[in-house]
């Protein structure tokens, strides 16, 4: 009787085990899954509004890409200052919202790294003691158990429990080497999570300065034009006069420049050399002597690509590199390049950016 109460014990026990690991793989509780669910009809619901916010944003875009091609008068002026305040005030709203996904996305993240943190410490304690348990049973040898045993029926039992639980030893560890993946997984899924959500904040503060500097500008040519319209004529040809001063200058400027120029530093010309510095391109401009540069230019050349973008369009390198001199305060509006940015690439090669409405970078930056 003895003996069979041994057996019975253990085979009792490796019955525990198995319901132990059940309770292991389904320890999230009805509290944190109806947390969960909440979090996730969250971030469905800001992807809706951010899908509209889209929609608006492409529409304004339309509309400024039309009023681009109106004749140059005050109203045309003011209809498209007008037309990208509301579509930066929707890229505002559309960088929020991202931010609020994002930040949602991370929270979630952050409660399933911690729940399979416990899940992963509560395997291990299984493990440990079924180790521990293996090894008592594991004791005594079969022939041992056959001498002690009152049948041959005794002992295969034992040994059958004592398979047993070496299988559920076996298969505590997969689950925690899963585990282990699974939170590895959770944490690389956070991180990303975390540069992104630094990334639109840093967007978020571009925005603002934009929308800033945006009114400004509306601001300073209903002051300018005293909103008369042959005030604003007479402004747009000086302008015009003005630009065409800086255009010879800057021709005389790259004429010299190219007897200092060491051919031999400069990559062959071939296509992908450069990327375009913008994700949506619409060329208004090419570079050389094109036949729109001959009509345009004092010099019948154009040093660079003309872009059409709104107001507010985040602009990107052309090319790694580092910053080398930037122009953050405009000296001369509609002038020269307003406010630049000039990169230095490793092939030999300096690119530069202008008219931008925000400088976010400094001379150093990679």
């Amino acid at each position: 009787m003895r003996i069979r109460i041994k057996t019975s014990r253990l085979v009792l026990l490796a019955s525990g085990l198995l319901l132990a690991a059940g309770l292991l793989l389904s320890f999230e509780t009805p509290a944190t899954a109806d947390e969960a669910d909440d979090i996730r009809a969250k971030i469905t619901e800001n992807n809706q509004k951010i899908s509209d916010l889209q929609k608006q944003i492409d529409q304004y875009s339309t509309l400024l890409s039309s009023t681009s091609k109106e004749a140059q008068t005050l109203a045309s002026a003011l209809k498209s200052l007008e037309l990208t305040r509301q579509k930066l005030e929707a890229s505002l709203d559309l960088t929020t919202k991202q931010i609020s996904k994002t930040s949602l996305a991370l929270t979630q993240l952050k409660k399933d790294i911690a729940t399979t943190q416990s899940k992963i410490d509560r395997t291990a304690a299984a493990i440990a003691e079924s180790i521990r348990q293996t090894q008592v049973a594991e004791s005594q040898s079969a022939i041992e158990q056959l001498l002690n045993n009152r049948s041959i029926s005794d002992t295969w039992d034992y040994i059958n429990a004592v398979h047993t639980l070496q299988a559920e030893v076996k298969g505590r560890y997969d689950d925690l080497r899963d585990l282990q993946a699974l939170l590895v997984a959770k944490k690389d899924e956070a991180t990303g999570e975390k540069t992104k959500l630094e990334s639109y904040k840093k967007k978020l503060a571009d925005q603002k300065q934009v929308v800033l500097v945006s009114k400004q500008e509306k601001d300073k040519l209903l002051a300018d034009t005293k909103n008369t319209e042959a005030a604003y004529k007479k402004i747009l040809a000086e302008k015009i006069k003005q630009k065409e001063t800086y255009e010879k200058e800057l021709f005389d400027y790259e004429s010299q420049l190219k007897i200092t120029i060491n051919p031999g530093s400069i990559p062959n010309s071939r296509p992908g050399v450069l990327s375009w510095p913008m994700d949506s391109v619409s060329v208004t401009q090419y570079f050389g002597k094109t036949v729109a540069a001959k009509r345009l230019y004092v010099s019948g050349t154009h040093g660079g690509i003309d872009l059409r973008a709104s107001i507010g369009t985040p602009i990107k390198a052309a090319l790694s590199g580092i910053v080398t001199d930037t122009e953050a305060v405009r000296s001369k509006s509609g002038c020269q390049y307003g406010k630049w940015v000039l990169i230095k690439h490793p092939n030999g090669l300096s690119t530069i950016y202008g008219h931008l409405s925000v400088v976010s970078v400094k001379p150093g930056d990679a």
